[in-house]
Order: C-alpha cells, then sequence, then structure tokens
C-alpha cells in the first residue's frame, strides 16, 4: 500500500468518535480534530475560533447590560453637563465637569 494513500486516509470511526467529542466534550474534540482527523482547514479554524469569538460577545454584551453600577457612576458628570446648559461658557463647562469625574473616578488616587 501506498504510504501516503495510508497517511491521507481516515477510518469513519475517527470521524464519528471527533464529531462524538465536538458535540460533548468540546476542548478535547478540538483537540483530537486538530491531531487526528484530515479535515479541512477551514472547518478547524471555523470550529476554532468562532465559539471563542461568540463566547467574547456574549459575555461582553452580557457585562455591559448587567453593569447596574454604570449609569449611577455617570450620574453627577450628567447632572453636572445638563446644569452647563445655562452657562454662557458651555464647552468650558463640560470639560470641567470631565475633568472632576475622571479625578474621582481615577484608580491612581
Amino acid at each position: 500500500m501506498d504510504p501516503q494513500l495510508k497517511r491521507n486516509s481516515v477510518s469513519p470511526s475517527a470521524s464519528k468518535v471527533t464529531t462524538f467529542l465536538l458535540l460533548l466534550f468540546y476542548p478535547l474534540g478540538i483537540i483530537v480534530m486538530w491531531f487526528w482527523p484530515k479535515w479541512n482547514l477551514w472547518v478547524k479554524l471555523a470550529l476554532t475560533f468562532l465559539p471563542i469569538l461568540l463566547g467574547i460577545i456574549y459575555f461582553s454584551v452580557i457585562a455591559a447590560v448587567v453593569d447596574p453600577t454604570l449609569s449611577d457612576k455617570l450620574r453627577p458628570m450628567n447632572n453636572c453637563i445638563t446644569a452647563c446648559s445655562t452657562d454662557t461658557e458651555k464647552d468650558l463647562c463640560i470639560r470641567g465637569c470631565q475633568e472632576k469625574f475622571i479625578e474621582e473616578n481615577s484608580f491612581l488616587r
């Protein structure tokens, strides 16, 4: 038997095992997929990076939506900016509000 033909052929059971692992034990399935059967490169990349990307997007959205303190933290600055609407030097007043907010919320105090 030709060694190159043997190396490129994959038994159906190898693909079934890999698919099973991908569905039930995702990290182990990814490792087996990369090292055992000869899957197309684009399939390997998609199955590896797409769930990671979706997870990052999911947790970023959750973190942005769930943070109830964000509006509480921004409320003093928004009130200050609203009060600046009657000031004659509005831009200077708004900049002062922003600087005060940064100073109060700086981690380098």
